[in-house]
């Protein structure tokens, strides 16, 4: 079936899946890309203790109420990746939805920090060890 044949409720949902496609990266996607030396700038949603206990490598945090006074750190240029603490976290989605308002290209990373520390990527912190932090850093 061709999309020109879908009913408009397909087409509707093709269209939603293509966008939430171009806005969102997981976990794996993210990592690859950084080993591919794609540039992204990551922002960590969390409180600054979970930050400080452990975030995604090369992050920096911010606070949802923050955003407005350090959106000088970020570059219109430059794809910023934002997340929070888990797939049920809605601070990323709304920071990505401020972000793209203000003309920042942006994605959300789909499952946030535990999504993140869940496969065992590396994190920085001084409170994790060699593997995941999620949830167990709260």
């Amino acid at each position: 079936m061709s999309v020109g044949t879908l009913s408009k409720e397909q087409a509707a949902a093709v269209a939603y899946f293509e966008q939430k496609l171009a806005f969102e990266i997981g976990p794996v996607g993210l990592k690859m890309a950084l080993e591919k030396g794609e540039k992204f700038q990551i922002v960590d949603l969390r409180t600054p203790e979970l930050y400080a206990k452990g975030h995604i490598p090369g992050a920096i945090n911010i606070l949802f109420e923050n955003l407005d006074e350090n959106l000088s750190k970020l570059s219109k240029d430059t794809t910023t990746v934002v997340y929070c603490y888990d797939v049920l976290c809605h601070l990323a989605t709304r920071v990505a939805l401020e972000l793209a308002k203000k003309g920042y290209k942006v994605q959300e990373l789909h499952g946030g920090f535990d999504g993140w520390a869940d496969h065992q990527f590396q994190i920085e912190g001084k409170a994790h060890k060699a593997g995941s932090c999620g949830t167990s850093c709260a």
